[in-house]
């Protein structure tokens, strides 16, 4: 019938009930029929018990606690959700060792029902279960199912379909709207050829996004191969620059390599010219014209055995709140400091590439305007260029 149970529970709150129902058999509590706990039961003395040997395998946090709601035991998955010192927990009083109210409240209801916890002071998403027992001085058995990640997935997920859905509304809105202006005919040639071309752009528009979409789920998913070999890192600036240089005389902004004599790296060639080229578009959107961007690399500071790679522009920056979600799919804020455009996931795709070839990228503390950098590893001295 327990199993039964658990696995009509929804499966993010299954797991502190069957914990709480573990540790409370062990103590020798018997749960009631409805799922309470007999208060008729012998007691059973914690002295009998080695309590913490009984809860430190569980990846729950466990709290026991007596009839003055002092920790009488804890496991160290507990004091790393509640972010105390293991040591500290045993002894401690119920609001002591939780730090928060509402989870706190629960433990006092101890109503045996799994319910959802934010915990501020640590920044963790639990399922909370307080189950009263009767086993000598242990009377409440708290569980805490830490499920902050799952949240975080869950949260990720939710934005995913909510920006894609901002996202390629405007292009089919504005195809619909040609292909129905099209289609109760347009006499004029020059007029209709335009419009043509109009409703080509957003079909090419919603082409690029679902092929960035699905090519960064492979990156995501790791199922797209690289060729890594060491490479000349002054070449790859020159080539990046050449390739965006059409676009660049389009925003009237000049593109500046700053070159200097660094060590070859490893990467794969197309991979690092990708990420060049979608911080380069970046930069160019956000850049008034006129002005030039810079595109420069030297050996990292922070890292020995990187080359830390950088597209500095002259726009209105990115603000600190921002700095890490800039590279987040879809993310919007990011729009504030320029024209925007595009499909939202170049700086994603970077971002992968880079973690996949043994490197990080970030924006840089600067003010006014935008540095974006990357690092690469440097290649062995024994590698030879391919």
């Amino acid at each position: 019938m327990l199993a039964i149970a658990v696995w009509l529970l929804p499966p993010l709150w299954s797991a502190p009930l069957v914990a709480a129902a573990v540790v409370a058999l062990a103590l020798g509590v018997r749960p009631q029929p409805g799922g309470a706990p007999s208060t008729t039961m012998a007691k059973v003395h914690a002295a009998d018990h080695d309590l913490r040997s009984l809860i430190a395998p569980l990846a729950e946090g466990v709290l026991l606690l007596d009839g003055a709601r002092a920790v009488v035991a804890a496991n160290r998955a507990a004091a790393g959700i509640l972010g105390r010192p293991f040591e500290g927990l045993a002894g401690a009083s119920l609001i002591t060792a939780t730090r928060d109210h509402d989870l706190a409240e629960i433990a006092r209801a101890a109503s045996g029902v799994a319910v959802p916890v934010h915990l501020s002071a640590t920044g963790h998403d639990l399922v909370a279960t307080a189950t009263e027992v009767d086993a000598g001085a242990v009377r409440t058995l708290l569980v805490m199912q830490d499920i902050t990640e799952l949240e975080r997935a869950r949260r990720a997920r939710a934005d995913l379909v909510a920006n894609m859905s901002h996202e390629l509304r405007t292009p089919i809105a504005a195809a619909r709207a040609l292909a129905e202006t099209l289609q109760s005919g347009v006499d004029d040639e020059v007029e209709r050829t335009r419009f043509l071309d109009r409703l080509e752009g957003e079909i090419a528009r919603l082409g690029e996004m679902v092929e960035r979409l699905l090519r960064l789920s492979r990156l995501e998913s790791g199922t797209e191969s690289f060729t890594t070999s060491p490479l000349d890192v002054g070449a790859l600036l020159t080539t990046a620059a050449e390739r965006m240089e059409p676009l660049a005389r389009q925003y009237d902004v000049r593109i500046a390599v700053m070159l200097a004599d660094t060590p070859l790296v490893i990467g794969d060639r197309d991979r690092v010219l990708e990420v060049l080229s979608n911080l380069l578009d970046n930069a160019l959107k956000h850049s008034p014209a006129g002005l030039h961007i810079g595109l420069s690399a030297h050996l990292d500071d922070e890292q020995a055995g990187r080359v830390r790679l950088e597209v500095d522009d002259d726009g209105p920056g990115i603000l600190p709140s921002d700095r890490e979600r800039v590279f987040e799919r879809f993310y919007t804020g990011d729009r504030a400091r320029g024209s925007g455009g595009g499909t939202g996931l170049g700086l994603a795709i970077a971002r992968h590439i880079v973690q996949r070839l043994g490197g990080r990228i970030w924006v840089a503390d600067r003010s006014p305007g935008a540095t974006l950098c990357f690092t690469l590893p440097v290649a062995e001295a024994t590698d030879a260029p391919r």
